[in-house]
């Protein structure tokens, strides 16, 4: 799929126009300075994020060995699906690596929006488990990486 940075890029352009649209209306935008934490795994998510400009690393503080970045994302890119799932608590921390642009839309406000538009609900939850099974896949691959080099 063709990114498109004035709307957020790949993840947005999963949803049909009319559904766009009204994510668009739902979103505000938010700026992170490079090396700027923008979320911290265990604080409760407030927002789903979608990568307008900029590159962000999701990272994860592992025992002994300090942060380490599992991933990176860059323009397209949804963060924090986490808002939109009880307990609402985020996976990961995420940081800016460079000057970051996201269009943010409050979890809650999303969905009460699934709940009066149900054509609305379908394609995100849609479009949230093809992302959220993708991650999985590369999660598990790096498992097996990790795990048949030791």
């Amino acid at each position: 799929m063709p990114k498109d940075a004035s709307i957020g890029g790949t993840f947005l352009t999963r949803f049909s126009p009319r559904v766009q649209a009204k994510l668009l209306t739902l979103a505000q935008v938010f700026h992170f300075k490079a090396g700027e934490d923008m979320i911290r795994e265990g604080d409760h998510s407030l927002y789903l994020y979608v990568v307008k400009s900029g590159r962000v690393a999701v990272e994860m503080d592992v025992p002994t060995l300090g942060r380490r970045i599992l991933r990176t994302g860059d323009v397209g890119d949804m963060l924090c699906w986490s808002a939109l799932v009880e307990p609402r608590l985020a996976t990961a921390d995420v940081r800016a690596i460079e000057d970051t642009e996201v269009l943010g839309i409050k979890g809650g406000a999303l969905m009460d929006a699934c709940r009066e538009d149900y054509e609305l609900g379908f394609e995100l939850y849609r479009a949230l488990t093809e992302v959220i099974a993708s991650r999985f896949v590369a999660t598990r691959l790096q498992l097996v990486n990790v795990f048949s080099t030791g």
